[in-house]
């Protein structure tokens, strides 16, 4: 039987942020009202970055976006469906470390 890691690698990055966070990112419309964060370290908007979720690219898990701690701390109340996108944001970079993707600038940090 496959360990736990093992079988999140084949679960898509919707079901990932849905089983650790309980956010289900479907209910995001597009609205682009989290958008407003200000933060030159954005690559992608969030919009987008859901939507990416959704499509499971992980693409998601290297960008700029996703590990911004100036997004991070914005995120919690930028969605007008209450999404809770910081929720969202440390499963997405928690799965990115356990698939080895974390981008280098941030991994010569520490």
């Amino acid at each position: 039987m496959p360990d736990s890691g093992t079988r999140t690698r084949y679960l898509s990055l919707r079901k990932i942020v849905l089983l650790n966070t309980g956010q289900d990112v479907n209910r995001c419309m597009g609205c682009q009202f989290c958008d407003a964060i200000p933060s030159h370290e954005l690559d992608i908007p969030l919009t987008s970055m859901i939507q990416l979720v959704n499509l499971n690219d992980e693409e998601v898990l290297t960008s700029k976006t996703l590990w911004s701690a100036e997004v991070l701390a914005h995120a919690r109340e930028a969605c007008s469906r209450q999404l809770n996108l910081e929720a969202i944001i440390l499963a997405l970079r928690s799965e990115a470390v356990h698939r080895g993707l974390m981008p280098e600038e941030i991994t010569k940090k520490d």
